[in-house]
Protein backbone atom coordinates (compact mmCIF):
# COMPACT_ATOMS: atom_id res chain seq x y z
CA UNK A 1 0.00 0.00 0.00
CA UNK A 2 1.28 3.55 -0.88
CA UNK A 3 1.18 5.93 1.62
CA UNK A 4 0.80 9.26 -0.03
CA UNK A 5 1.61 11.85 2.44
CA UNK A 6 3.17 12.49 6.12
CA UNK A 7 -0.12 12.71 7.28
CA UNK A 8 -1.03 9.51 5.85
CA UNK A 9 1.41 7.90 7.66
CA UNK A 10 0.34 9.35 10.81
CA UNK A 11 -2.92 8.42 10.66
CA UNK A 12 -1.88 4.50 10.06
CA UNK A 13 -0.10 5.13 13.01
CA UNK A 14 -3.26 6.19 14.77
CA UNK A 15 -5.02 3.33 13.83
CA UNK A 16 -2.26 1.20 15.16
CA UNK A 17 -2.52 2.82 18.29
CA UNK A 18 -6.38 2.16 18.44
CA UNK A 19 -6.00 -1.56 17.40
CA UNK A 20 -5.74 -2.88 20.66
CA UNK A 21 -8.92 -3.59 23.36
CA UNK A 22 -6.68 -2.26 25.76
CA UNK A 23 -6.08 1.15 24.87
CA UNK A 24 -9.45 1.21 23.37
CA UNK A 25 -11.20 0.25 26.57
CA UNK A 26 -8.53 3.17 28.71
CA UNK A 27 -9.86 5.67 26.06
CA UNK A 28 -13.64 4.58 27.11
CA UNK A 29 -12.66 4.89 30.21
CA UNK A 30 -11.03 8.20 29.90
CA UNK A 31 -13.92 9.67 28.10
CA UNK A 32 -16.18 9.54 31.21
CA UNK A 33 -13.51 11.32 33.66
CA UNK A 34 -10.00 11.62 33.95
CA UNK A 35 -8.33 8.86 35.83
CA UNK A 36 -4.89 7.90 37.52
CA UNK A 37 -2.80 4.76 36.52
CA UNK A 38 -4.15 2.77 39.52
CA UNK A 39 -8.35 3.74 39.11
CA UNK A 40 -7.33 3.06 35.55
CA UNK A 41 -5.72 -0.73 36.64
CA UNK A 42 -8.89 -0.94 39.61
CA UNK A 43 -11.59 -0.19 36.97
CA UNK A 44 -10.08 -2.50 34.16
CA UNK A 45 -8.47 -5.24 36.16
CA UNK A 46 -4.69 -5.03 34.43
CA UNK A 47 -1.68 -4.77 36.43
CA UNK A 48 -0.15 -1.39 36.22
CA UNK A 49 3.15 -1.95 33.94
CA UNK A 50 0.45 -2.84 31.09
CA UNK A 51 -1.81 0.39 31.43
CA UNK A 52 1.34 2.30 32.03
CA UNK A 53 2.74 1.07 28.87
CA UNK A 54 -0.27 1.52 26.53
CA UNK A 55 -0.94 5.29 28.19
CA UNK A 56 3.01 5.95 27.13
CA UNK A 57 1.37 5.03 23.61
CA UNK A 58 -1.63 6.42 23.50
CA UNK A 59 0.51 9.72 24.60
CA UNK A 60 2.94 8.89 21.45
CA UNK A 61 0.17 9.87 19.64
CA UNK A 62 -1.76 12.70 21.31
CA UNK A 63 -4.78 11.27 22.01
CA UNK A 64 -4.54 11.06 26.21
CA UNK A 65 -1.91 13.02 28.20
CA UNK A 66 -2.03 13.89 32.03
CA UNK A 67 -1.73 16.37 34.48
CA UNK A 68 -0.09 16.13 37.82
CA UNK A 69 -2.57 15.95 41.20
CA UNK A 70 0.54 15.37 44.12
CA UNK A 71 2.36 12.65 43.81
CA UNK A 72 0.24 10.84 41.16
CA UNK A 73 -0.76 11.67 36.95
CA UNK A 74 -3.86 12.01 36.48
CA UNK A 75 -4.75 10.92 32.42
CA UNK A 76 -7.10 12.62 30.59
CA UNK A 77 -8.12 12.65 26.49
CA UNK A 78 -6.27 15.23 24.90
CA UNK A 79 -7.90 14.70 21.77
CA UNK A 80 -10.97 15.94 20.57
CA UNK A 81 -11.58 13.32 18.10
CA UNK A 82 -13.21 11.05 20.75
CA UNK A 83 -15.65 13.84 22.16
CA UNK A 84 -16.42 15.78 19.95
CA UNK A 85 -19.47 15.04 16.86
CA UNK A 86 -17.84 15.32 13.46
CA UNK A 87 -19.33 15.33 10.13
CA UNK A 88 -16.40 13.34 8.37
CA UNK A 89 -15.59 10.65 8.00
CA UNK A 90 -13.10 8.36 10.18
CA UNK A 91 -10.40 8.16 7.95
CA UNK A 92 -10.55 12.04 7.49
CA UNK A 93 -10.79 12.78 11.08
CA UNK A 94 -7.51 11.01 11.98
CA UNK A 95 -6.09 12.19 9.38
CA UNK A 96 -7.01 15.70 10.60
CA UNK A 97 -5.63 14.64 14.22
CA UNK A 98 -2.39 13.29 12.47
CA UNK A 99 -1.51 17.05 10.47
CA UNK A 100 -2.49 18.82 14.63
CA UNK A 101 -0.85 16.14 16.69
CA UNK A 102 1.96 13.80 14.91
CA UNK A 103 4.90 13.53 16.78
CA UNK A 104 6.73 11.36 14.29
CA UNK A 105 9.69 13.96 12.15
CA UNK A 106 8.90 14.47 8.33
Amino acid sequence: MKVESFEQACGLNCFEILGNKLRVSIIKSLIKKPKTVQKLCDELKREQSAVSHALAQLRECNFVDYKRKGKEKEYFLKSGIFTKKMNKPLFEAIEEHAKKHCRVRR
